[in-house]
């Protein structure tokens, strides 16, 4: 039986997704039970973002040359390797290595589902991402609940549940996922190394898609301290247990929802660039008022439209680079946006963790995840005008 390419799309995203936020409703709350700070909690995931860093590009051109399924399957089987080693131990060592295998698996998966996707659907690049994102945030309402719940009882029990996933997205792949090989075809007589540097350098000559690349840098930097530190900020202001969290995170994953649904909607009035700068100024202006404020209830609204900015920005991003780029090295370029991406974030990580080195525990003074969040929101708003600089330059040569 085949199945339909956006079918089986928005299902192993779902899967994707579910398999990675059910732990991570409560990730930073477990590592600070192992016994680990907030700093050195920053420290495990700097290694985790830059191992993207360092795997994204290779894995790409692997995708390009070999095939997307394969990617995709390798990538699966490398996220459960992490999830069993991060589950099952306390040692620092083995999380480092648990750190790497997830980077890895990340990088295996995220240009590679996403071209074979492109490649092999008929469905409008609008349609697809915007869905597809819907989809994922939609998950995310589920594992907010559903992680806090089974974390109620032990911080083991969503890593099962992970796991499970990651099997069922293993099987689905093997037997389902068929892909259209001529986009690859072309070049499966050239070296990785070949691949990437022309790649590379097809991106770097066009400013279109550079510019993304810088876009991306700023924005994964704004969204490490808003995605780290919302579980002790926002757990230690409500005063309440971890349950709350649960219900927090079911409630932003809808607000993420509504953000793709409102790319889908702006699209039809509003050029790719427009829409970008919208879900940019989203992220920055709203980080910045959550990031002021020092009370549950206010925090909570703010941060909450946030992510709505934090919705609209994959696919808003997703719909303009993949217009603009051909199959021939569409893994790859995606790959290098990600890996261009994760500087950002391991950049952020690190400046965020040495601002938040005092704060060890839940009851811990809150100013310095404040004045991280003022910072990274502000940090935010700089792709709004460098896109606006592009825009006008574009419209004068015009």
């Amino acid at each position: 039986m085949r199945v339909q390419t956006h079918k089986l799309f928005y299902t192993i995203g779902f899967l994707q997704f579910f398999m990675s936020e059910i732990t991570g409703t409560t990730l930073i709350l477990f590592l600070l039970a192992k016994g680990l700070s907030l700093q050195t909690a920053n420290f495990l995931l700097v290694i985790f973002f830059v191992s993207i860093f360092l795997f994204e590009i290779p894995t790409g051109a692997i995708a390009d040359k070999y095939g997307r399924k394969i990617s995709v399957i390798l990538g699966l089987v490398c996220f459960l390797v992490y999830s069993i080693l991060f589950m099952q131990s306390e040692r620092i060592e083995v999380l480092v290595v648990a750190q790497v295998f997830g980077g890895l698996a990340i990088c295996l998966q995220s240009g590679a589902l996403e071209s074979w996707a492109v490649e092999n659907s008929h469905q409008p690049m609008e349609v697809l991402f915007t869905t597809a994102n819907s989809i994922q945030y939609i998950s995310g309402f589920i594992c907010g609940l559903l992680g806090a719940f089974l974390a109620v009882y032990s911080y083991f029990l969503p890593w099962l549940a992970s796991i499970l996933s990651t099997l069922l997205a293993i099987l689905l792949c093997v037997f389902y996922m068929h892909e259209n090989k001529r986009g690859f075809a072309r070049i499966k007589s050239r070296n990785v190394v070949a691949i990437i540097r022309e790649s590379v350098g097809t991106s770097l000559q066009n400013k279109s898609i550079w510019i993304i690349f810088i876009i991306g840098l700023f924005i994964s930097f704004s969204n490490s301290a808003g995605n780290t530190f919302q579980q002790p900020r926002l757990v230690g202001l409500s005063e309440q247990g971890v349950w709350i969290m649960g219900i927090i995170k079911a409630a932003y994953s809808l607000c993420m929802t509504l953000g793709s649904y409102l790319v889908r909607r702006l699209s039809k009035n509003n050029s790719d660039i427009r829409v970008l700068m919208y879900a940019c100024g989203m992220i920055g202006v709203w980080l910045i008022f959550a990031g002021s404020l020092n009370t549950f209830y206010p925090v909570l609204m703010t941060f909450l439209i946030y992510e709505v900015g934090r919705g609209m920005y994959p696919a808003a991003k997703q719909i303009y680079l993949n217009k603009r780029i051909s199959d021939e090295y569409r893994s790859t370029l995606l790959s290098f946006d990600s890996a261009v991406s994760q500087l950002g974030v391991c950049i952020g990580l690190i400046v965020t963790g040495i601002i938040s080195r005092n704060f060890t525990d839940l009851t811990s003074d809150q100013t310095p995840i404040q004045i991280s969040w003022i910072l990274c929101g502000a940090v935010a708003l700089v792709p709004v005008v460098l896109l606006g600089i592009a825009t006008r330059k574009r419209r004068q040569q015009e």
